[in-house]
């Protein structure tokens, strides 16, 4: 029963994420398809700062740019809301909502500018007021995504560290632990910018579709990491690239534990991320090596089999201080 209650919970909460951004993209398709006989083309989609139309786009390719600017969010917070189960959403929908309510107000509104312009897209103004408007859309919508978001579930109680058992080591022994570790909700956000950015440079041209492709690749690139422990100390590094590494020596770590760790609770999102008293890189949540350094700090990498790779680390710096090879 509880089993059932819980992936009932779990569906509710991604429906929650998803439904404002379905309704701003069924509101833009209802204004554009409404408006489309009288809308110029090409459009006006750009507006100096005085409202005056500077910038166009071809009236075929408008509405799949549209879309896409729409559902990218879409993915986008749905894989984070899935990374973060069980975690502090509640803002993390009210943001969504808010997002949703301002695209989907600008761009409904943009269609009914260019629509009142006639023929010429050149005589379409964005008004000022609009902007005022679509702010108060946002924020109505994200106070209601607060709203319906409930309050989040109260955290429990941040489990000790586990001291791992030390591991005997030899001088002149060599041991190496390594392991690679990924991220599937910067996997999906990485896919989520890639896919619209291929269907918008197919459909609209490469030239508006080219910085989604980029930034998706770039976001799958890092999605992984490959964890290592040896004589060198504590690196990470992509799987299939020895460069760019990040390195923790030996000699600047005094103790090395094992915990479970939240990376928006404890260290304010995912990748590679510093805040006070402690650094590391966190694709997702879970087991974690966490290096106590000489400087007072931390260092966390999530990766599997931690309590193996923490005792291991504890060991070869063990050895290293005392002289050890």
């Amino acid at each position: 029963m509880n089993v059932l209650l819980s992936i009932a919970k779990e569906r509710r909460r991604l429906l929650l994420v998803v439904l404002p951004h379905l309704l701003a993209c069924a509101a833009f398709l209802t204004v554009f398809l409404s408006r489309h006989d009288r809308l110029p083309d090409p459009m006006a989609t750009h507006f100096s700062g005085a409202g005056r139309a500077d910038g166009y786009t071809a009236l075929g390719s408008f509405p799949y740019t549209a879309l896409a600017l729409l559902l990218v969010p879409t993915v986008l917070f749905t894989a984070l809301a899935y990374g973060m189960r069980g975690g502090r959403t509640r803002a993390l929908v009210a943001l969504g909502y808010a997002l949703a309510g301002l695209l989907g107000y600008l761009l409904c509104a943009l269609v009914l500018d260019n629509a009142r312009a006639g023929t010429d897209g050149a005589g379409a103004r964005l008004e000022l007021w609009e902007l005022g408007v679509a702010l108060a859309v946002a924020a109505a919508a994200g106070g209601l995504g607060w709203l319906l978001a409930g309050p989040d579930a109260t955290p429990a109680r941040e489990p000790a560290a586990v001291v791992a058992p030390r591991l005997e080591l030899r001088d002149g022994e060599a041991v190496t632990w390594t392991r690679s570790i990924a991220s599937r909700p910067l996997r999906l956000a990485g896919l989520a910018l890639v896919l619209p950015g291929t269907a918008v440079g197919l459909l609209a041209g490469w030239g508006a579709g080219v910085g989604l492709v980029v930034g998706g690749l770039v976001v799958c690139a890092f999605s992984a990491a490959r964890v290592t422990v040896d004589r060198h100390g504590l690196t990470t590094s992509l799987p299939w690239l020895p460069r760019p590494r990040l390195r923790i020596p030996l000699d600047r770590i005094e103790t090395a534990t094992s915990r479970p760790v939240d990376p928006l609770a404890d260290l304010g999102g995912w990748g590679y991320r510093v805040v006070p008293g402690r650094s590391g890189l966190v694709l997702r949540s879970g087991e974690a090596v966490v290096a106590r350094l000489t400087t007072g700090s931390e260092f966390v990498v999530t990766v599997d089999d931690a309590a193996t790779a923490a005792a291991l680390l504890d060991a070869l710096a063990a050895r290293a201080r005392t002289g050890g090879a």
